[in-house]
């Protein structure tokens, strides 16, 4: 069930967005929350904090900082830098230039815990066996593979698509990394949406990112939690492109997962990325089809204003979300 309070009706985010008139139509949420303070950090992450309080046997945070005080104090002196002493003029060298030479680590330097070599990225490879997936070269095959990975998970998304509808979507988003996606709520089914136009929106923020040369993840956060916590913003669905066999196979893997506790069902993260599609699997250049030409051309106008934070509408952008392709 939504929450109450994050749904917004249609025209009041039109006069928010649209008062912003120069740069980024995000930019003026960006600097005006004040910083968390202790009581909010507290209530923020009240259900992990209740959680170590059972496992410890304590009963309150004041108990919980006491047990772990010695571990506080420890990681205190690992990040302490040691201090610059200055260098007296008679100990300097006479020579103007520098010499590299071999130092001895700082004080406390052996106390700095090792970070292991970790990959944080996933790709393919943490999903299949790439070399044995590439030893199959029909396309479907590869598809029912790909869908077969992640049956059952019922909150994960996936899909394989031609890698020059990748490419077209990669050259969009580098040009767009930002974006917005209404998403219907009064609607039973966000896929019912077409049926209800005139009913209210929750507005999605849609932003980019090129970890590696074969992965891009498109992360869709509520606009509520991007405001009140801008880059610390949850996103509720993340999507992740595999292009490794795109040279080799033509085909670009999608994988994504759909946060469960997060409001946001299976069929509104379908619409979402029915709607994203929209935006960035088109190039008004390669359509000669006079409607597909217009459609692309309005479709990208909306990505261009929306950058420049000027002529941006939301009702335009509902519009065409709402379309059937």
């Amino acid at each position: 069930m939504v929450v109450a309070r994050s749904l917004f009706l249609v025209r009041p985010y039109a006069r928010l967005l649209m008062s912003a008139r120069r740069g980024n139509c995000l930019a003026r949420y960006q600097s005006s929350m004040p910083p968390l303070s202790k009581e909010e950090i507290i209530a923020r992450y009240k259900h992990k904090l209740d959680r170590v309080m059972k496992e410890k046997g304590v009963s309150s945070v004041d108990e919980l900082r006491e047990h772990f005080r010695e571990d506080i104090i420890k990681v205190r002196e690992c990040e302490r830098v040691p201090p610059i002493t200055a260098t007296s003029p008679s100990s300097a060298s006479s020579s103007d230039s520098f010499t590299a030479s071999p130092s001895s680590p700082p004080a406390g330097a052996s106390q700095i815990p090792k970070i292991p070599k970790t990959k944080p990225i996933k790709t393919l490879s943490s999903f299949v066996d790439v070399d044995k997936l590439s030893q199959h070269t029909a396309a479907n095959e590869i598809e029912l593979i790909w869908r077969a990975r992640f049956a059952n998970d019922p909150s994960a998304l996936c899909a394989v698509l031609p890698a020059d509808a990748f490419q077209r979507i990669k050259a969009t988003a580098r040009q767009y990394p930002m974006f917005i996606l209404p998403l219907p709520r009064d609607a039973t089914d966000a896929l019912e949406a077409v049926s209800n136009p005139d009913g209210a929106s929750e507005i999605q923020f849609v932003q980019w990112t090129f970890p590696e040369a074969n992965t891009a993840h498109c992360l869709l956060t509520s606009l509520l939690e991007y405001k009140l916590h801008t880059e610390f913003a949850r996103p509720h669905t993340t999507l992740i492109f595999h292009a490794e066999l795109a040279e080799s196979h033509g085909l670009v893997f999608l994988n994504g997962t759909v946060e469960r506790d997060m409001n946001i069902s299976a069929a509104d993260a379908q619409f979402l990325v029915i709607s994203l599609q929209k935006f960035y699997n088109c190039d008004p250049r390669a359509e000669t089809e006079p409607y597909a030409r217009e459609k692309a051309l309005r479709r990208r106008l909306l990505l261009e204003l929306f950058k420049k934070g000027e002529g941006f509408e939301i009702a335009d952008l509902i519009k065409e979300t709402q379309m059937a392709d």
